[in-house]
């Protein structure tokens, strides 16, 4: 998947400001219309705090560059009200979902990590808020920095959009900021990703 988000953040500054902008004008439709399909279990069971893929300091780091990215200032539903780190989890422990982009978010967080304490003298957790935001204008200039920011923002994109079903968007919060109307017929029980992916294996190994 090509990360469209990409040329749009090498300022932090445009994109926090002019972000529902962006994303209505359809400039990230290429992103949004590739939305993940999940076949791990529901994201209500989900810990965030106690996950296998970040120790509780990656948890910390990761959530502070989320608000960052997508803060809740006014401008839209940050990402702990869409419950984005919940979906993130999610498709880390999907076996379906891009390989290449787990990795780079897995990498990323200690490389980000590395470069606050080799530029800023202190782990990034520890920054004042606008120190942790001018490391972050910095690394989005940088091709690793931006690469990373760039894949945690498509998946923040994704929680935006994603049916309430699956416990992200909780109330369609991120619908009603975009004014989007979602397709018909909604959702449901029946309907969800995982559930449909059962049911053509299991008529696939009836067929075979």
């Amino acid at each position: 998947m090509q990360d469209n988000s990409n040329k749009h953040i090498d300022s932090l500054h445009l994109w926090q400001t002019s972000r529902r902008k962006l994303i209505k004008a359809g400039i990230l439709a290429g992103t949004l219309s590739q939305l993940s399909f999940l076949e791990s279990c529901s994201a209500n069971g989900i810990s965030e705090e106690s996950n296998p893929h970040f120790n509780s300091q990656q948890t910390k780091l990761l959530k502070n560059l989320m608000d960052i990215l997508f803060p809740d200032d006014g401008n839209g539903p940050g990402t702990e009200q869409l419950h984005s780190f919940k979906y993130i989890l999610w498709v880390l422990d999907d076996d379906g979902a891009y390989s290449k982009h787990k990795n780079t978010l897995k990498d990323g967080v200690d490389w980000l990590e590395k470069y606050s304490k080799e530029n800023y003298k202190n782990a990034f957790t520890d920054l004042e808020k606008t120190e942790q935001e001018k490391l972050v204008a910095e690394i989005v200039t940088d091709a690793t920095g931006k690469e990373f920011c760039s894949v945690l923002l498509t998946y923040i994109l994704e929680s935006l959009l994603l049916d309430p079903i699956y416990g992200i968007n909780p109330e369609s919060i991120g619908w009603k900021w975009l004014q989007h109307t979602p397709g018909y017929p909604p959702a449901t029980e029946e309907l969800r990703y995982e559930n449909i992916l059962q049911t053509v294996r299991a008529d696939y190994t009836v067929e075979l």
